[in-house]
């Protein structure tokens, strides 16, 4: 039975980049009514990331805030030996599941990303003639207009329950961020679990 979860886990667990949220929200979830009320208590995680930095970043937070509200959580890559070309084997995933006996896996890949930037000129008084516009541009150089990079990014969840091998629930977030990968990181990670929770999956603490 556990194979058929690791199975479908192995099949989503592509190379992808987590890049750097001031604005994260859920836009899409699916839950299996029939778990509703059985909370997990025992969970492996798993990010889906070429970069090893990130992925064992984006672990560690999550098992931090599974922790946090009751929930026994370990990182696959705290545990499991990490490939060179990052993709795990299914047996890798078997052993550790029954090492930790985690009753749940928790899969998280990047489902969409894309980049905007603003630009916001500097506002000057411009006079006649060219040397009016020379000024106005000089005085552009001493004060440059504005440009903002936002970085949109489009995260898939999915929480399997180990012993029916079914899939219990996903998540698809929608964040926007300026900073940095660590913020978006704790704010996808963040809203997540508090939908979880919303569905009876996750404690409340």
């Amino acid at each position: 039975m556990k194979n058929s979860v690791i199975s479908l886990i192995v099949a989503v667990f592509v190379g992808m980049l987590l890049n750097g949220c001031a604005s994260t929200k859920i836009t899409e979830t699916s839950v299996d009514k029939s778990f509703k009320g059985k909370t997990v208590s025992n969970v492996l995680i798993i990010g889906v990331a070429s970069d090893k930095t990130n992925r064992r970043l984006f672990e560690k937070t999550f098992v931090q805030q599974l922790n946090a509200v009751g929930v026994k959580a370990v990182s696959s890559a705290a545990v499991i030996p990490i490939p060179a070309d990052q993709k795990l084997e299914k047996e890798m995933l078997v052993e550790a599941i029954n090492k930790f006996k985690n009753d749940a896996v928790l899969v998280t890949y990047i489902a969409g990303m894309d980049k905007k930037t603003s630009y916001k000129p500097a506002v000057y008084s411009v006079s006649p003639g060219y040397y009016g516009y020379y000024g106005y541009y000089y005085a552009h150089q001493i004060k440059p207009s504005s440009v903002s990079s936002h970085m949109k990014l489009c995260l898939e969840t999915k929480l399997y329950d180990v012993e029916t091998e079914k899939l219990m629930w996903s998540g698809l977030s929608e964040t926007w961020e300026t900073e940095s990968v660590k913020k978006l990181i704790e704010g996808v990670i963040k809203v997540a679990v508090k939908e979880m929770q919303k569905n009876k999956l996750l404690p409340k603490k």
